[in-house]
């Protein structure tokens, strides 16, 4: 299991387009909810608004999934001896 500083690690990459993807659909999923609980939409906008912040947050997940996975090939193992 992956110290808390290697999972940090892993999903900190401000360098790749990724990351900024990812907390670009979790800021805008929040905010469709919060839109949701606060204006009071008609049934059938909340349906759409609410639809949409579910499928926004499940590609989040899935996104994260994989930049957790391609994190993990940026995160080297340690040196192994030179055999000679």
């Amino acid at each position: 299991m992956p110290s808390l500083s290697d999972a940090f690690r892993r999903l900190w990459q401000p360098r790749n387009g990724l990351f900024w993807l990812v907390l670009g659909l979790q800021i805008l999923s929040s905010t469709l909810v919060l839109i949701i609980q606060i204006q009071e939409p008609p049934p059938g906008l909340r349906l759409i608004l609410g639809l949409f912040a579910l499928t926004n947050t499940l590609l989040g997940w899935w996104l994260l999934a994989r930049l957790w996975r391609e994190g993990a090939n940026r995160v080297a193992p340690p040196a192994q001896p030179p055999r000679g």
